[in-house]
């Protein structure tokens, strides 16, 4: 028989936009329920290639039910209006797919379905996040629920329905006569629960059987029932889909579409939709929607010509991999690629006399993706990169102010434009990212921070970091004879042996069988053994201090004696540092991550003792002196804070003597760590409970540090508020340099969500302004370095401190050029100060 399915639009979306990630495109148009539907209407098309696809919709205004019952959905609040602005967009989508729409004034989306999977002699699939349509089982209809999301469905057929629900199909509207529905507003008998209905329709099978022994009830249910009897009939009638609505629809129009058009991929385009594009859902001749007119390309491995047309050439829009390369040269493309023998093509040398021709000669201009991995790429093979490179990752990233993980293939896609063709889309695409940097002021930022910021990441990686073997191996016997102590230690405490590392063992064991008191369990009913919870039951258990003891040398163990192993190569690690992942602009860093090694608490701190300069050297750390509070005094214009710092006053005792009404000097070592939480929690916008919660006060206390601090500092409040309503404006807040960041977060209906996106628009400026000054720092540290012929080098980068690896007899004017460059990489109304230290390991020299 052939198949119907009938999809509940407006549920379907709602369920979409609660249950994927917000997001929006460029422009700031919200489109995360749209994506949400539109995976599940493709995974619907595959799973169950149906014949022929309906999508229902409600539109706005009365129905019978509300002539019926004027309370009818009264209690409903209106769509959020990020989803509201997505309802349009996605039946624009579905007319480009020729999916079939059907609404119809006064007509529910419920009703639509219930006719139509009546209507016609298929077998009717209705998808759905209403349990309403559950009456509508029957030998010709199946109905597929989401419990969670939009992908987590659970399948009701005539044969499953009773064993998942416990009643028949018909049997829910009776149920709902009794109970009512809370979403829709319906009645139902007042005093009468879900579990009551369900026992009474279980007994007597109907509402009117219920009605017919009435006398069988106590007195208070009897009462409940006569005094409502016409509520539960009226709910009766509220709860019944009708089947047989007045709906001109034939099934011929409504067939599945086997493959989409290309005004589906400039909707996909459009939308923003990168991972969709890729799939293999369009037609032939989606393949050059924009008609743009390539370039010829040349296929060869003839040598001669190739080395003759790069010789001739000074721009290459230039994409390859380790065994093939294709360019434009402004001219024509040409493709080549390196052979396995002299037979197949050009051979390995030449390959790489080809690739130095491009890259060694100082005249060339190459446009590259991602420029630093191709630096590495040719470096394996001795190519050195000598020409200018732009870069259209970095240049991305800044014309979207935000993160991106994008290779060129799906910009090509995302563009609409022809991979085939990837050097001339490099053209394209360089040519608008150019326009747009500069329309936007961040060209400057791109020419003189992020793009000479690549070449000086690729020699830190290149260079990597050297690793004390022996101190690995100390280390990692030091952690594992912690944790075995520490785990016969808690199993002697908890009397049994058990698995510390699985949660739901250690919750039974503590919980239950210790009777510690926590009574938090998570959605699945097991116990809560996060460290928050830990944490709030550690001073009064023992077990849970050693517990907590054990995780962090488990972790330390694990992830930095362990993890390392594997990384290093040749006695050093080489992180990778990603220019382009953080919404901040700040830098990331991975396998292994060094900017995540521990440094408040000892045990972690000591890893560092594992990082040890070549022989000969020394490790030179700088480290910059409270760089957000300098810049929260900067931007603020706050007079008491710019004079402190420029009278190099301890800020934080200064803070402290403020908020607690004392004298610099009476200022107690306890006072300065609470002002000193107050000034850092202030930058990320901290609240009073999660500060009451940092430094162990009462929430009233930590409201009164708050109050008092912007009560001595208005400046500063007022500079936090201007974020915030900067960013509503705009929809972006930006750096001193002028990087941008999107706060979509602020339009959000959800109110965690807002004051995430309040909290961001107060710290980006000074967190992105951090990450911009260090990367200006660096650049003009390793140039410094080579003016003076210096052999020592930039190897780490963590945040706010920079390391360098110096030979001995450089490290005085190594330190130099290093204090100079990050002290005057900009110019504020307060000092950069950083403090200098020389090690003979890294923990030393922090």
């Amino acid at each position: 028989m052939e198949k119907l399915v009938l999809i509940d639009g407006n549920s379907l979306l709602n369920r979409a936009f609660y249950a994927t990630p917000v997001f929006t495109t460029a422009n700031g148009i919200p489109t995360n329920a749209i994506f949400g539907f539109t995976k599940l209407l493709l995974k619907i098309i595959e799973d169950n290639k149906p014949d022929y696809l309906i999508v229902a919709f409600d539109l706005k205004g009365p129905t019978f039910r509300h002539e019926m019952y004027d309370g009818y959905k009264a209690t409903r609040k209106g769509m959020p209006e990020e989803l509201a602005a997505q309802v349009a967009p996605l039946k624009s989508l579905l007319n480009a797919m020729n999916i079939t729409i059907c609404e119809k004034q006064g007509i529910e989306a419920d009703d639509i379905i219930g006719t139509l999977s009546k209507k016609f002699d298929v077998h009717s699939y209705i998808y759905t996040g209403d349990r309403d349509s559950y009456q509508l089982v029957d030998e010709k209809t199946d109905v597929y629920f989401t419990r969670r999301g939009v992908t987590d469905l659970t399948k009701l057929d005539i044969h499953n329905f009773k064993s998942i629900t416990g009643l028949e199909p018909r049997q829910i509207i009776d149920l709902k006569a009794l109970m009512g529905d809370s979403s829709d507003n319906i009645p139902g008998v007042a005093g009468i629960g879900e579990k009551t209905a369900m026992n009474m329709i279980t007994a007597y099978g109907s509402l009117d059987g219920v009605y017919e022994h009435i006398g069988d009830f106590k007195p208070a249910t009897k009462k409940k029932l006569e005094d409502n009897k016409q509520t539960a009939y009226l709910s009766y009638e509220l709860a019944t889909i009708i089947r047989d609505c007045d709906i001109d629809i034939k099934l011929e129009n409504c067939h599945t579409p086997g493959k989409f058009g290309l005004e589906v991929k400039k909707l996909f385009a459009e939308f923003e939709f990168k991972s969709l594009l890729n799939l293999d859902i369009f037609t032939e001749d989606c393949d050059n929607i924009k008609n743009i007119e390539y370039p010829e390309k040349i296929s060869t491995n003839d040598y001669g010509e190739i080395s003759g047309v790069i010789s001739s050439s000074n721009i290459f829009y230039l994409d390859f991999s380790d065994s093939y390369v294709q360019f434009y040269n402004g001219a024509k493309i040409y493709e080549f690629e390196r052979g396995m023998d002299l037979l197949s093509g050009i051979s390995c040398n030449q390959y790489i006399d080809l690739l130095k021709l491009i890259f060694e000669n100082e005249n060339n201009t190459v446009v590259m993706f991602d420029s630093k991995q191709a630096m590495h790429t040719l470096d394996e093979s001795d190519v050195k990169v000598l020409c200018k490179t732009e870069d259209i990752s970095v240049m991305k990233y800044l014309v979207d102010f935000s993160e991106s993980n994008d290779n060129l293939k799906s910009v090509c896609d995302s563009k609409l434009l022809n991979y085939d063709y990837s050097s001339y889309c490099l053209k394209l695409i360089y040519e608008e990212y150019l326009k747009l940097l500069q329309d936007d002021e961040t060209l400057k930022l791109y020419n003189e921070i992020e793009r000479p910021l690549i070449s000086v990441l690729f020699n830190m990686e290149k260079k990597g970091v050297r690793v004390s073997i022996e101190e690995l191996n100390a280390f990692g016997d030091k952690y594992a004879k912690a944790i075995a102590e520490l785990s016969e230690k808690i199993y002697d405490q908890c009397g049994c042996v058990f698995n510390i590392n699985s949660p739901s063992q250690l919750g039974d064991v503590l919980f239950e069988k210790l009777g510690l008191k926590s009574g938090k369990k998570n959605k699945r009913g097991k116990y809560s053994t996060n460290a928050e919870t830990l944490e709030a039951l550690a001073d009064d258990n023992e077990v849970v201090r050693d517990v907590l003891k054990y995780r962090q040398y488990n972790k330390l163990y694990s992830t930095y004696i362990e993890g390392f192993r594997p990384l290093i190569k040749n006695g050093r690690v080489h992180t990778t540092y990603n220019q382009t992942v953080t919404s901040t602009g700040r830098l990331s860093s991975t396998n292994p991550n060094m900017q995540n090694i521990p440094i408040r608490e000892d045990e972690g701190r000591e890893i560092r003792k594992m990082f040890i300069p070549a022989e000969g050297h020394v490790f030179i750390d700088a480290d910059y002196s409270q760089i957000e509070l300098r810049l929260l005094a900067h931007f603020s214009g706050c007079r008491q804070l710019i004079e402190a710092y420029n009278n190099g006053e301890d800020v934080h005792a200064f803070t402290a003597s403020q908020v607690f009404g004392v004298p610099v000097e009476e200022v107690t070592p306890k006072m300065r760590r609470e002002a000193k939480a107050v000034n850092f929690g202030i930058i990320y916008g901290i609240s009073e409970f999660g500060l009451s919660k940092n430094i162990g006060v009462s929430v009233a206390t930590a409201r009164d540090y708050i109050a008092k601090y912007f009560e001595r500092y208005p400046e500063v409040k007022e500079y936090m508020n201007k974020n915030v309503e900067f960013a509503k404006e705009h929809g972006y807040v930006h750096t001193l340099t002028g990087r941008k960041r999107v706060i979509n977060e602020l339009k959000s209906s959800n109110y965690m969500m807002r004051q995430f996106g309040e909290r961001a628009a107060m710290n980006m400026p000074l967190q992105g302004t951090s990450a911009d000054i260090i990367k200006i720092a660096m650049v003009n540290v390793e140039k410094a370095l080579r003016s003076a012929n210096l052999k020592s080098r930039l190897i780490i980068q963590v945040h706010d401190e920079l390391v360098i690896e110096a030979p001995k007899e450089e490290e005085q004017e190594a330190a130099k050029i290093l204090k100079y460059e990050m002290e005057n990489a900009v110019k504020l109304n307060v000092p950069l100060t950083v403090d200098v230290n020389i090690g003979e390991n890294w923990y030393d020299a922090k």
